[in-house]
């Protein structure tokens, strides 16, 4: 069994910049790849010496993503993908975009390095049971994968670096943080939400910053809810049908798309950054009453309604709702 501290063959194959890119020519001329956030990059971060050491990271991380988990897989994710990492890059550039004196550079910098790393690893072998940290093991590998990827990319043809030990402690609590809980037990512990403000509390960093900056990144992760609701429904889709392919999930499509759904929106997931309450959450609020809709509507159905047919009345369902 291959360590989660070791390299696997994504990253034996795309072991520098140079191999990211050619990884990368490989995707339709179609593929919006890391284009919006490059130019945004330009602009933004014109001025840091670190630009293009973390321009190159993140070209990195975003190949061997969509060769280990997406386009160019033997066995895509539908939604642990590059998709995923742009739907978060999205989210950052929005939140860039609100109040200019909000984010620093840096914490700007380490979002999106964090969008970018924090679901590299989606099949690592589940912890030891004597393990009992809450912390999931495809985010403890990520995290390594991350540090390998910064390694890579600091040589001595960039000027200056993002990553002191300061930085790198947020990124890792960002990532770790990630990890998110149902509410069961696992291991000796429970907790339901991500796990970033038990991390916190333990850390008990000096700088409110800080603290706010890794509930925002971990905050960004589950914002889905936040969309328009058809393009929440999709998501809720492509985490079922990934469920179901990668996760051999016994969970049959009226119970996730009914029940599951709701208790997701209302009870496991909650916004806890200052900037994300301001930011996000009234967004989420004005899903409330379409997804109480949704639910409503597939539970009318049949529960031995094949997951297809499931799948497609929650789409249009969704579609209906944000027409109104």
């Amino acid at each position: 069994m291959v360590s989660a501290s070791a390299p696997d063959q994504t990253e034996l194959a795309i072991n520098g910049f140079d191999q990211a890119i050619e990884t990368l020519s490989c995707l339709p001329d179609t593929h919006h790849q890391l284009n919006h956030w490059n130019i945004w990059c330009e602009e933004t971060f014109a001025a840091e010496d670190w630009k293009t050491q973390l321009a190159e990271s993140m070209t990195i991380a975003y190949a061997r993503m969509a060769l280990r988990n997406g386009l160019l897989s033997k066995t895509p994710r539908s939604y642990h993908n590059e998709n995923h990492i742009n739907d978060l890059l999205l989210r950052i550039m929005y939140c860039a975009g609100r109040d200019n004196n909000e984010l620093t550079n840096e914490g700007l910098a380490l979002l999106s390095f964090f969008a970018a790393c924090h679901d590299l690893r989606q099949a690592e072998p589940r912890k030891s049971a004597t393990d009992d940290s809450l912390v999931g093991a495809n985010e403890t590998a990520s995290y390594l994968e991350a540090l390998r990827i910064i390694e890579l990319t600091n040589h001595t043809s960039h000027k200056g670096s993002l990553w002191n030990d300061h930085n790198l402690l947020l990124l890792k609590t960002m990532i770790e943080g990630s990890t998110f809980g149902s509410g069961g037990k696992r291991s000796k512990n429970f907790f339901q939400g991500n796990l970033a403000k038990h991390l916190l509390e333990k850390l008990n960093l000096q700088n409110e910053y800080d603290n706010q900056l890794v509930l925002l990144a971990c905050d960004i992760d589950t914002a889905n809810v936040s969309l328009p609701i058809a393009q929440f429904a999709e998501s809720a889709i492509q985490i079922y049908d990934e469920l179901i392919s990668h996760q051999k999930a016994q969970i049959s499509a009226h119970y996730f798309f009914c029940q599951q759904q709701h208790i997701y929106f209302f009870e496991q997931q909650s916004f806890h950054a200052t900037l994300s309450k301001k930011w996000f959450q009234p967004h989420k609020d004005n899903n409330r009453d379409n997804l109480i809709a949704l639910s409503q509507h597939i539970a009318s159905l049949p529960q031995d309604l094949p997951a297809t047919e499931i799948k497609n009345a929650f789409r249009q369902k969704a579609f209906e709702l944000g027409r109104v």
